[in-house]
């Protein structure tokens, strides 16, 4: 006897069309809280897709049942002028074949060499920074991690086509900002939005030109590199065969999204919140100045950085950058006792998952300290999935994690910062969770001893620190 699935139709009509249009995010929550396991979402034209809430059925479907799932439409179809047959969104033996042949740059003494190219770039942003003077923090972190990965993958590229780059995927991301018409448009694949569809066709082409000027010139030249796209160029398959100019660049296009727009997310989220709980930012300070004094952290501070690990942590449990994950189910399967037809669409939030009160106690509320090693045991290992889960977990994952450690304790280093007023800063889901207001900030002071950190704030009023939610 299998186990029935909840139906939720929503308003009539609309049904949950205008829901996961214009409140995306609140949705899922109220999914979550509604429905502990499963639910089917019904949509106009007899469309239906599975919300999963349950930490147990998440791993089914990254992990144990994953052959029985391919990615979503969405990827393959809506967004492929963008990520065409990369990483994020091939399948099958293809996608296999391209993960084996990515997956040594990204190897740990590989990733390890790319520390100083990130605390470069960090001084360069720093060196900039005038203090006392309000900024669009926000951007800031889009280019500095535009300017990290641009090395990281490229080695040296011009300021033109960074600058083609960076203007690219605003408008990419633009295009899937939810809304109603942006829905009806995915649903019906009638083109609502024309003007939006032509700034994106437009976008995409010059994102992809762009690349494709830059790995020509690489391949023109007898210059060795140690980047990511020289190893690209010379990784081969089983069947000693390089990858394609076109695969190439859908590579690349991809490992811009994810190393480009996730981090800069992350620290802006951290930052934002970090600056609202002068505690926790005490706290953080102290073990920076212990464990690094003036110095850049490296990766191997990280296992000491112990604190700085549990702020990263907990700043993508509540804000994670990738905030859903989607797949399609390829033939019938069962999971969790529930049975799945094949050609369905199944919706897993990390968004919602992560501020789930039956894991979180104060699920809303930023404390890092709740990431104990008793805690991180005592969770369902699907509780908890930035980074998503099984075979496809983020190639990039460890590489992240060194950026946000670097670029935070760098930061933390560097002066006295503070948001120049109380700002009400509201996520904005896109490809990836973005802040819809611009998150300003000020550098008030600059340090001149490791001293300086650890005494600047002995005068802050802990009273006005709220829950830093952003809901």
């Amino acid at each position: 006897m299998k186990n029935h699935i909840p139906q939720s139709f929503g308003l009539p009509i609309l049904k949950h069309m205008l829901d996961m249009s214009v409140y995306p995010i609140e949705t899922m929550v109220r999914m979550h809280k509604m429905y502990p396991d499963i639910v089917e979402m019904h949509f106009p034209g007899n469309y239906s897709m599975f919300y999963v809430s349950n930490p147990t059925l998440v791993e089914e479907v990254l992990v144990t049942k994953q052959k029985s799932f391919h990615k979503d439409a969405f990827l393959k179809v809506y967004a492929s002028a963008v990520f065409g047959n990369g990483l994020l969104s091939s399948d099958g033996d293809f996608w296999l074949r391209q993960r084996r042949m990515a997956q040594p740059a990204f190897h740990r003494q590989r990733i390890e060499t790319y520390g100083e190219i990130i605390a470069h770039h960090t001084e360069q942003f720093l060196a900039q920074v005038v203090p006392g003077v309000e900024f669009n923090f926000t951007k800031a972190m889009n280019q500095l991690t535009l300017d990290i990965v641009s090395e990281t993958l490229f080695g040296n590229v011009s300021d033109t086509h960074k600058y083609n780059i960076s203007h690219a995927l605003d408008a990419v991301m633009d295009q899937f900002s939810n809304d109603v018409l942006g829905m009806l448009s995915y649903l019906t694949k009638i083109p609502f939005t024309r003007e939006r569809e032509r700034r994106y066709q437009e976008a995409t082409k010059v994102l992809d030109d762009t690349i494709v000027a830059i790995i020509q010139e690489r391949m023109q030249s007898s210059i060795e590199r140690q980047d990511l796209l020289s190893m690209f160029l010379a990784a081969r398959d089983d069947d000693n065969q390089p990858m394609s100019i076109r695969q190439l660049t859908d590579e690349c296009k991809t490992m811009f999204l994810a190393g480009h727009e996730t981090t800069a997310l992350t620290m802006t989220w951290m930052m934002w919140t970090l600056l609202q709980h002068t505690h926790i930012l005490k706290k953080l300070q102290q073990e920076v100045h212990n464990v690094l004094g003036t110095r850049p952290a490296t990766m191997a501070d990280m296992a000491q950085l112990t604190y700085t690990e549990q702020v990263i942590r907990e700043t993508m449990r509540l804000y994670p950058p990738a905030y859903t994950i989607s797949r399609h189910s390829i033939e019938p399967v069962e999971i969790g006792g529930y049975h799945i037809n094949a050609n369905k669409d199944i919706n897993l939030s990390q968004f919602a998952m992560h501020r789930d009160p039956r894991w979180y106690p104060n699920p809303n509320t930023f404390v890092p300290e709740r990431w104990t090693s008793e805690f991180r045991a005592s969770l369902p290992k699907y509780a908890y999935f930035p980074f998503g889960g099984g075979p496809r977990l983020c190639i990039g994952q460890q590489f992240a994690l060194l950026e946000a450690t670097i670029i935070l304790t760098r930061l933390i280093q560097h002066g006295d910062w503070q948001l120049p007023r109380r700002q009400r800063i509201t996520a904005q889901p896109s490809i990836t969770l973005r802040p819809k207001q611009p998150v300003m900030m000020r550098l008030q002071t600059t340090f001149t001893s490791a001293d300086d950190m650890v005494t600047s704030h002995q005068n802050d009023q802990d009273a006005n620190d709220s829950d830093g939610s952003g809901d």
